[in-house]
């Protein structure tokens, strides 16, 4: 199941940050003027040569909440509430409760759920270079157990186009973002609503 959690992956802008100004020295900064995210996606993994693709859901603050759900034909939904995460996978019938912090520390999803602080304190920043008006970043982890091995955030403009990361399980992950929204939105939006019969597994 850590496999599992590991490999999914999270306001308005403020200041005078743009995309083409992005450096070593401000990535952080300007990924916390995001205090709020909405956004369709379409997931890349690549695995001995064998790719996957899934488009979903994706809506984070930074107080430590989300939710992700994923379309057919995968049918899962997975929620976080700061404390507990929450997978919810139809077919099965199943809901797993695990404690967040034990697998989200020092993954891509803490992009947009921990405070600056956090980001600080969990990556890394190697380089930010521009070309062709696209800015790529690579981030590692501080954290020498951490599955992932390095990641690149993409910006176009304003916009976070894609983030694409390499982790310790030999896969290639792409998450490729559709026009993401910074505006606020209910924290209710983000509650998970569990059907009848379904069990529920505590980890």
């Amino acid at each position: 199941m850590k496999n599992f959690f590991a490999t999914i992956l999270l306001g308005s802008f403020y200041g005078a940050i743009s995309a083409e100004s992005i450096t070593k020295n401000n990535l952080f900064e300007f990924l916390n003027t995001k205090q709020y995210i909405t956004t369709q996606f379409t997931q890349i993994t690549t695995l001995d040569s064998k790719e996957r693709k899934i488009q979903g859901k994706l809506m984070a603050n930074r107080s430590g909440q989300f939710k992700i759900e994923y379309f057919e034909p995968i049918k899962e939904i997975i929620s976080a509430d700061g404390k507990f995460l929450y997978k919810l996978d139809i077919e099965l019938e199943q809901l797993d409760v695990v404690p967040q912090e034990d697998y989200f520390e020092g993954t891509p999803i803490n992009l947009f759920t921990s405070t600056l602080k956090s980001l600080e304190e969990s990556y890394l920043i190697e380089s930010c270079n521009s070309l062709e008006k696209v800015v790529s970043c690579i981030v590692r982890p501080k954290s020498e157990g951490s599955f992932l091995e390095k990641l690149s955030i993409n910006f176009q403009g304003t916009e976070l186009v894609s983030i694409k990361y390499s982790d310790s399980f030999e896969q290639t992950v792409e998450l490729n973002f559709e026009k993401p929204l910074w505006s606020a939105f209910d924290e209710k939006d983000l509650v998970l609503l569990v059907p009848e019969g379904i069990d529920v597994v505590y980890h």
